[in-house]
């Protein structure tokens, strides 16, 4: 299988409106634009990479039988880093793209829990839905992606974040693109309240995915920056919210690996 280096990791984030969304009967309290914490451009990069990361899995039906797992979980993301990206404030290509790839990324999702064959017909037309032209406009706050799936993206792209930090000039842009995915599941898991083990605790839910999203906005501004001493204090901000989360929210009920 040739290697290709994921530069990205977990995530989802949505451009707040100016009214809430209704999550388990919470109403989802407003964001700011996703401009502030997840750059377009980087979350343009993350969904390439996602999905070119997913085609050389799927050059091989033994490399998928290994990693299968990771497919559906790529897929997952990709979802969300779409949703984002059609009601982003930035205009990018993926923008009018935005309703396809969420639908075809869910798709394949599904498909690779399923079968080798079902998968690469699926990635098939995810790669196609990146030159479609949708309207945007019918896109709203709403849970596209499993919260299991993105809570274990998480701390593989953190994993990445924190090794990158030993060599942070050179990986900044690298760091940057996986700070703002880091944001975007933030802010993007608000929607899956009801998956929590506790939905009834949704101020704290909110609260704690807000504390996220600004630590991991941080670092993405400081690798923009390459203000190490920046990054280095955003990156133990972002542990102590995922360490919050957690004593509340159980790791094992957020589908946590370590």
């Amino acid at each position: 299988m040739r290697r290709v280096v994921l530069t990205i990791g977990a995530a989802i984030g949505f451009l707040a409106v100016n009214i809430g969304m209704t999550a388990c009967g919470a109403d989802i309290p407003p964001a700011p634009k996703a401009s502030t914490y997840a750059p377009a451009a980087d979350l343009v990069k993350a969904v390439d990479d996602y999905i070119a990361g997913i085609a050389d899995i799927l050059e091989s039906q033994e490399d998928f039988k290994d990693l299968q797992a990771k497919v559906i979980k790529d897929a997952e993301t990709i979802a969300v880093l779409a949703l984002v990206l059609g009601l982003h404030d930035e205009n990018t290509p993926y923008k009018a793209a935005a309703p396809a790839l969420i639908k075809a990324a869910r798709e394949l999702s599904a498909a690779a829990a399923k079968d080798y064959a079902s998968a690469k017909k699926a990635l098939g037309a995810l790669e196609a839905a990146k030159s479609s032209v949708g309207d945007p406009n019918g896109l709203k706050w709403e849970k596209v992606a499993s919260l299991k799936e993105l809570m274990e993206q998480v701390p593989l792209v953190n994993s990445r974040l924190k090794r990158n930090m030993r060599r942070f000039e050179r990986q900044a842009e690298v760091t940057a693109v996986d700070s703002a995915v880091i944001a975007a599941i933030a802010q993007g898991s608000m929607a899956n309240l009801d998956e929590t083990n506790k939905p009834e605790n949704a101020e704290q839910w909110f609260q704690f995915c807000a504390a996220m999203r600004d630590a991991a906005a941080q670092i993405n501004k400081a690798a923009k920056a390459k203000d190490a001493a920046g990054a280095e204090k955003a990156v133990t901000a972002l542990a102590k919210t995922c360490d919050d989360c957690h004593a509340v929210f159980h790791p094992e009920a957020l589908g946590k690996t370590e």
